[in-house]
């Protein structure tokens, strides 16, 4: 009866699997009449129909759980997505595997269902689970899992989690006793509680680099700046050192902060470009003409830009169009109403394209999903390459000109350069229009709700939504319109305080009186010091790739 009325259905859908490539068309009728062999010859075709294959396989009962989990897991590593590591650590259970089951559990947080089976194999000895649940951000059902005695470690960080720091302290005091681990996270609880003295105790009694380093967190915090400073070069980590010259300058020291700088600029830390630029900066103010060379010919990316270096030329691009499988695939999904079948014939096919290091195909498949509208989602796709040394064409791919209407449009109303609306958006979301932070700033803008709400009520727009592409771009470009205006046209203090916030911005500026060079080397953040860097990046990038376009 079933394969009749299956048999009925195909005739219905015939029309519509018509429009699907040939491998697709044969996966939904392998689906639909649950041709487990139809489904498994589908397996080495290459494309994203073997995932769904995998998929469909997973879920058969005819087939061994062993090779059900095989076949789950193929797929989940592919999507990662929670449905399908839920799926997994069902099957990793059914075969006794309760460590595995924790960890593929662990990947589908924050699924309540994930929540819950960790929760239970917690509470049945499976530590694993503890470390998933902590992973996951899951603190309250941690805690709930916990035995009503011990585990003071992870009690002690699940309550941290939870930013209930006094509860969570007799717990650090006691995984103390245990472990110097426990010793250096009682010390960082300890500085979160400004409780200085003690924290540089607990420091002291880790030892190593890393109580080194916290000694001096805890020294500098107390007002202790020799003793400090002493810390950080005893430590000699790149962020210990960063914080020495720090104090090294703010105490006359200059000339003992600059071999430090230097080893930090001939060092791969994400320090290494700020602490060129601030050795270029003393050595102009010292008047060190071969300190200044050494430093201006290392200084790179947007802090490059600051210190006068020209942006690069880009590579000539207009190559002729490659055809590539992935590309012509996709699109054919993508006619066929099967978008989410598309984004994952294009993931498929650019995972091949990078590793055989193809980049004429890989760049046929981004530029068809930018043809789409879908810029977020090619970036992906470019995630990691070194695109300055991929042609001109990659370049122009990974700086695309998104939302072109709406942006050239609000650049126009609120007298700004497109470019820089591009930069911005670029850094902010990578041109995701559904992009959440970890703060909750939301939209291709990444507004936070109290800065979207007021530049709602300003604007006379309070039902606005910030998911909504065209608003998000009104509304970005307003406010950095607005936060030149306060900076008097000064781009790193308009672009630092859209990171940072305008207060933050004009007080940290106001405490190095104006200057915007000390302003960059002594923020309290180093947040919007790397926002800046980024942004101005991107901005000469779209000016050097698209001012002479047409």
């Amino acid at each position: 009866m079933f394969r009749r009325l299956a048999t009925l259905g195909l005739l219905f859908l015939a029309p519509v699997w018509a429009q699907l490539p040939a491998p697709y068309r044969a996966y939904e009728q392998a689906r639909q009449a649950e041709d487990a062999g139809g489904l498994e010859r589908l397996l080495a075709e290459p494309g994203y129909v073997q995932v769904l294959a995998a998929r469909a396989l997973s879920r058969m009962a005819a087939l061994s759980p062993s090779r059900r989990l095989e076949l789950a897991e193929r797929a989940a590593r592919f999507e990662n997505a929670a449905g399908d590591w839920l799926w997994v650590g069902r099957l990793r259970e059914v075969l006794g595997d309760a460590p595995g089951a924790a960890e593929a559990y662990g990947k589908a947080l924050p699924e309540p269902e994930a929540e819950a089976a960790l929760v239970r194999l917690a509470r049945a000895g499976v530590r694993r689970a503890y470390a998933a649940l902590y992973a996951g951000r899951a603190y309250e059902a941690l805690l709930d899992a916990l035995p009503a005695e011990g585990e003071a470690a992870w009690r002690a960080r699940a309550l941290a989690g939870l930013h209930r720091y006094a509860e969570a302290l007799p717990h650090f005091r006691a995984w103390a006793r245990d472990s110097r681990e426990g010793r250096l996270a009682l010390g960082r609880l300890l500085l979160e509680l400004k409780r200085y003295a003690e924290a540089e105790a607990a420091f002291r009694d880790a030892g190593g680099a890393a109580g080194a380093f916290g000694r001096g967190r805890a020294l500098e915090a107390l007002g202790r700046s020799e003793a400090a400073v002493r810390a950080y070069l005893e430590a000699r980590t790149p962020e210990a050192l960063w914080r020495a010259t720090a104090l090294l300058e703010r105490a006359g020291r200059a000339a003992e902060a600059l071999p430090l700088y230097r080893e930090l600029a001939t060092g791969d830390s994400q320090y290494a470009d700020d602490a060129t630029l601030r050795l270029w900066v003393l050595a102009r103010r010292r008047g060190d003409a071969a300190l200044e060379a050494w430093a201006y010919a290392r200084l790179d990316g947007g802090l490059g830009l600051l210190a006068g270096r020209p942006y690069p030329r880009p590579p000539s691009g207009g190559a002729p169009p490659v055809a590539a499988a992935g590309a012509e695939r996709a699109e054919a999904l993508f006619a066929a109403g099967r978008e989410a079948w598309a984004w994952g014939e294009a993931r498929w096919w650019a995972r091949r394209y990078r590793q055989e290091g193809r980049s004429e195909q890989l760049a046929a498949v981004v530029a068809e999903l930018e043809r789409w509208g879908w810029w977020g989602r090619a970036l992906r796709l470019l995630h990691g390459l070194p695109l300055r040394d991929g042609g001109g064409d990659l370049l122009r791919l990974a700086y695309p000109r998104a939302y072109p209407g709406i942006v050239e449009a609000e650049a126009r109303a609120f007298g700004l350069e497109p470019e820089l609306l591009w930069a911005v958006m670029r850094v902010e979301s990578r041109f995701d229009p559904e992009a959440v932070s970890p703060t909750g700033a939301k939209g291709l803008m990444q507004f936070v709700a109290a800065t979207w709400s007021d530049v709602a009520r300003r604007l006379g727009e309070e039902g606005a939504d910030p998911f909504d592409p065209e608003a998000a771009v009104r509304f970005g470009a307003y406010y950095l319109r607005h936060l030149l205006d306060v900076c008097d046209r000064e781009l790193v203090c308009a672009l630092a305080g859209y990171n940072g916030g305008p207060g933050y911005t004009r007080r940290a500026l106001a405490a190095e009186d104006g200057d915007v060079w000390d302003f960059l080397r002594f923020q309290p953040r180093d947040e919007p010091r790397e926002y800046v860097e980024r942004v101005l990046w991107a901005y000469q990038a779209y000016k050097a790739l698209y001012r002479a376009a047409p």
